[in-house]
């Protein structure tokens, strides 16, 4: 990853406009539920449970970091949007009781900061997730068009306004995030049901390792 692109707005911080304490607990609560469930169960692989808890700790850790710190480590910078949804959709499948698949055209590289990114993913599958519900399915996938990069995140489940809430804050802190990012966030009803959700992002032209920094 390389420092900030020349044409792109410092900022110091997400400008979120909730308490960064409440949306921090939201984030807070999937990593929590998995390391519970993971560290509840007998069965399976018990050294692959103890790397998947440890990496839903080292997320954790991530996340009060960035808060406490005011974000002043998470700054825009070239990221591999790919690597970034993989991680989020590992995070995510413990405690999810329908499928989720991830799909990736090309060799997507963006402007983002990474935990923003991350957390703003976190939500949207979370969210996703709720909707598809037991046996349902999400699939998500990162792609380019244009000047752009995609994460889109479909759903099968009932489709937007019908399906309760537990907060009001995972669609804000989301938008907060993406914001963050100098990127859009939409959120639409599927072509055959469900909702779909598309963060877009400014696109890093060229592959991670094949760049050379870029001056701030």
């Amino acid at each position: 990853m390389t420092a900030l692109a020349e044409g792109l707005p410092r900022s110091s911080a997400p400008a979120l406009d909730i308490d960064p304490i409440r949306a921090l607990c939201h984030d807070l609560r999937q990593p929590l539920a998995a390391i519970l469930l993971l560290s509840g169960s007998g069965d399976g692989d018990v050294d692959r449970k103890l790397q998947v808890i440890m990496d839903q700790a080292q997320w954790l850790s991530q996340l009060v970091d960035t808060v406490l710190c005011d974000a002043a480590e998470d700054e825009v910078m070239e990221v591999d949007v790919a690597s970034i949804a993989r991680l989020a959709v590992l995070r995510a499948r413990p405690t999810a009781d329908c499928e989720i698949s991830l799909g990736v055209l090309g060799d997507p590289t963006a402007w983002a900061r990474p935990i923003a990114l991350a957390r703003a993913l976190g939500c949207v599958l979370d969210n996703a997730i709720r909707a598809a519900g037991t046996d349902g399915r999400v699939d998500v996938l990162v792609h380019q068009e244009r000047g752009s990069v995609h994460v889109t995140v479909t759903d099968d489940g009932p489709g937007l306004g019908k399906i309760a809430s537990r907060t009001s804050l995972g669609l804000t802190t989301t938008r907060a995030m993406i914001a963050a990012c100098n990127g859009s966030f939409r959120l639409r009803s599927g072509v055959r049901g469900g909702a779909v959700a598309d963060i877009s992002l400014h696109r890093a032209a060229g592959p991670l390792s094949s760049r050379e920094p870029v001056a701030s």
